[in-house]
């Protein structure tokens, strides 16, 4: 299972690499990745978004300060703790991912296509079943799509 989520994930982000390079969008897949956990649960810690995305902190540090340097992400120091750094997305970061939506559905369909919608859905709801326990205790927040 591990080998096969893996390629698909893959596959996807080249075609949706190739997808963003041919709209002329100016951030990288894994930078677009790294909105969408702030777009739907802005004000998450740093610490936390890396847990979402698996990543290590250095590298999760330098993809946030990519963002904050185009205007799409914001840092500011917890309250209680300067240590913690908590994220924002912008005004510039929404309307990012609500442009690239279109493209990022178009990918979609053309990765799954030939694949009968009820196999799709059985395939959706397992691999939710084991993210979402997962994302719940991370951030507290409902990831779903």
């Amino acid at each position: 299972m591990g080998f096969l989520t893996w390629k698909v994930s893959r596959i996807a982000a080249n075609d949706l690499a190739a997808r963003f390079a041919a709209a002329g969008i100016g951030v990288t897949v894994e930078q677009w990745r790294a909105l969408i956990p702030l777009y739907k649960c802005d004000g998450m810690t740093q610490g936390r978004l890396c847990e979402i995305m698996t990543q290590e902190k250095t590298g999760v540090s330098r993809l946030v300060a990519g963002l904050e340097k185009r205007g799409l992400v914001r840092r500011r120091c917890g309250e209680n703790d300067r240590r913690v750094k908590r994220l924002f997305i912008t005004e510039a970061g929404r309307a990012l991912i609500d442009s690239t939506m279109d493209l990022v559905h178009a990918g979609r369909e053309a990765l799954v296509e030939g694949v009968a919608p009820e196999d799709l859905a059985v395939c959706k709801r397992v691999l939710w079943q084991i993210l979402l326990p997962v994302f719940k205790k991370e951030c507290g927040c409902n990831l779903e799509e």
